[in-house]
């Protein structure tokens, strides 16, 4: 499948959310929807990455079924080094 617009602009230049600096751009961000807000959570702190995107500790898939996160074991996750 391909798609029919052009993602680029011209010059090939990145494009960034109007009103944030490249660097708040970069840094990864909670995109729960809060719809009695009407907005993405968008904090900063904590975040990782689930199958339904980036999540913070208050919105993943867990927290939002009101179940405690699982602890890490050994395996993966305990040999993964944290993002500073």
């Amino acid at each position: 499948m391909t798609t029919t617009h052009n993602t680029a602009t011209a010059g090939g230049a990145a494009t960034t959310t109007p009103g944030r600096s490249a660097e708040e751009a970069r840094r990864p961000e909670c995109r729960h929807w809060i719809g009695a807000e009407q907005r993405h959570c968008r904090k900063g702190d904590g975040v990782r990455r689930f199958v339904t995107g980036l999540r913070c500790p208050a919105h993943t898939p867990r927290a939002l079924q009101g179940l405690p996160e699982i602890p890490p074991g050994p395996g993966w996750p305990a040999h993964r080094k944290e993002a500073s």
